[in-house]
């Protein structure tokens, strides 16, 4: 028996119990002893409703609560055993995971870089995660702390909650409206430098913009990403207009295999 129809009676049993009227996920998830992240792992997004669907229910609208701490968190532990270091936002969106980067800022109230303090914070005593904890404590003490990785960060934050106004025909309105949101932040030039980036900030910071990149525009973009980082030690790239997620997901999975193999400091946002 798979696992889906294994919560799929679960979830029946459950309803029978509390005479024919729908569970809530919170007492689904307690009588069948998982945590959300082993359902959303089942049946992926939405994964209750979905359930639900599987059961011949319509969703409950009231199962639209915000993500817990612990299932973020869980997600994030997640990411550390996979990578076998500390994941990047690039990590996150790879994984379709929820809430999304601007979610965790605005309902949590948690940055990116926040993450890690908060996971060793909350997870340090529990024994499932010590190989997590421990790969975090050895990457954190290996790691300089310094004015540029705060302006690295900070610029990241920003990219994380920027949302083109509207969708744009060609590329350089994307370019265009991305300079005007970070120039209220930073200092920032166009085209310049050796390696010439569609935007550079505070002298140091190479940006790259691309509308719907076709599969030699990827492989030309992850060349940028190298050449910029041999020269500022830093690269990021905003892909807009994504029209195959596939695609998008494809590149993505080698854009980090690359710079990590690299040993390259880079950023892939989706927008």
């Amino acid at each position: 028996m798979d696992i889906k129809t294994t919560y799929i009676e679960n979830y029946l049993k459950l309803k029978e119990i509390n005479g024919n009227k729908k569970p809530l996920k919170k007492q689904f998830l307690e009588f069948s002893k998982i945590s959300e992240l082993h359902l959303t792992k089942a049946f992926g997004k939405d994964a209750y409703s979905k359930l639900q669907q599987a059961c011949g229910d319509d969703p409950n609208k009231l199962n639209l609560e915000r993500t817990s701490i612990e299932h973020i968190l869980d997600q994030y532990g997640q990411l550390i055993k996979i990578h076998q270091r500390i994941p990047s936002s690039s990590d996150w969106v790879g994984a379709d995971f929820y809430p999304r980067l601007d979610g965790l800022r605005k309902v949590h109230n948690l940055n990116w870089a926040g993450l890690q303090a908060k996971f060793l914070e909350a997870y340090s005593n529990k024994i499932e995660w010590k190989e997590e904890i421990n790969l975090l404590k050895t990457s954190f003490k290996s790691t300089p702390t310094n004015k540029a990785d705060k302006t690295f960060s900070e610029i990241l934050e920003k990219l994380n909650d920027w949302r083109p106004d509207r969708k744009r025909i060609i590329e350089e309105g994307y370019k265009i409206e991305l300079r005007n949101y970070l120039d209220k932040y930073f200092n920032i030039e166009e085209e310049v430098g050796e390696s010439n980036p569609d935007l550079l900030i505070q002298k140091k910071y190479p940006i790259e913009v691309k509308k719907d990149p076709t599969q030699s525009e990827y492989d030309r973009l992850l060349g940028q990403m190298i050449r910029h980082n041999k020269l500022y030690g830093n690269a990021i790239a905003v892909v807009t207009s994504i029209s195959s997620e596939d695609r998008f997901k494809k590149f993505q999975t080698l854009f980090t295999e690359v710079h990590k193999k690299l040993g390259m400091t880079a950023e892939l946002f989706s927008k």
